[in-house]
């Protein structure tokens, strides 16, 4: 039990982090693309989180497998192998939750008035410089709503880790595993327990995705308003 809220808790870290470079690498080269390129890119990111978990985790079991286009290498030339490990949980954990750490973000960051951007290029500033005074400081509360709600999606993920990673007690178990295990041999004791745990940390997740939704309407607020 204990072993399985480690392994939790350890693949929302990773995961999240991931996500959300990753999530945050795809803006920027989205930037740069043709508007039909967009659309693609917008439509592969997006499309785990209209897709059952199962069929996300099979196909990702079709790329890193150990026959996989991915796995195969990792397997054969790294000695990695993406399946049945702690590797497979965090590629399902990260998998699941890009689409809403990129929506948040890019939803955050769409929300500049392009007055700062244009007046920022004129002055010469480069992408680092950007991002640090601009971007970040005028969308961080977008963005760290963002990363909660990954690290939610994270912590609740269940089909594609069952699928990819196992339900290896001591090795790949996460709670949502574990909780399965428990109901599945009639250990309700344990179960409650899990379950209680995955509540607690749940709420507290909700709790400051909530504290920052209200302190970001508090700031809408403040700002003066022209009709």
């Amino acid at each position: 039990m204990y072993f399985a809220i480690k392994n939790s808790l350890f693949v929302v870290t990773i995961g999240i982090i991931i996500a959300t470079f990753l999530a945050t690498l795809l803006l920027y080269i989205k930037s740069y693309l043709p508007q039909k390129l967009k659309v693609v890119l917008e439509f592969f990111v997006t499309l785990p989180l209209f897709l059952p978990p199962s069929v996300t985790g099979y196909f990702l079991l079709l790329v890193f497998g150990v026959q996989g286009v991915i796995g195969k290498f990792l397997f054969k030339i790294c000695n990695i192998r993406v399946t049945f490990s702690l590797y497979g949980a965090i590629i399902s954990g990260i998998v699941v939750s890009l689409p809403i750490v990129y929506q948040s973000i890019n939803l955050a960051i769409s929300s500049i008035e392009k007055e700062y951007i244009e007046e920022a290029i004129l002055m010469g500033t480069n992408h680092f410089q950007m991002f640090r005074y601009i971007v970040f400081p005028m969308s961080k509360n977008g963005i760290i709503a963002g990363i909660i709600l990954g690290m939610g999606r994270i912590l609740g993920e269940f089909g594609a880790t069952l699928m990819v990673a196992g339900n290896i007690p001591h090795k790949t178990q996460t709670i949502p595993t574990a909780i399965y295990s428990a109901v599945e041999s009639g250990n309700d004791k344990e179960a409650m327990i899990l379950i209680l745990i995955a509540v607690w940390i749940s709420s507290i997740i909700m709790w400051l995705y909530s504290l920052l939704k209200r302190k970001e309407l508090k700031n809408q607020k403040n700002y003066p308003s022209y009709i």
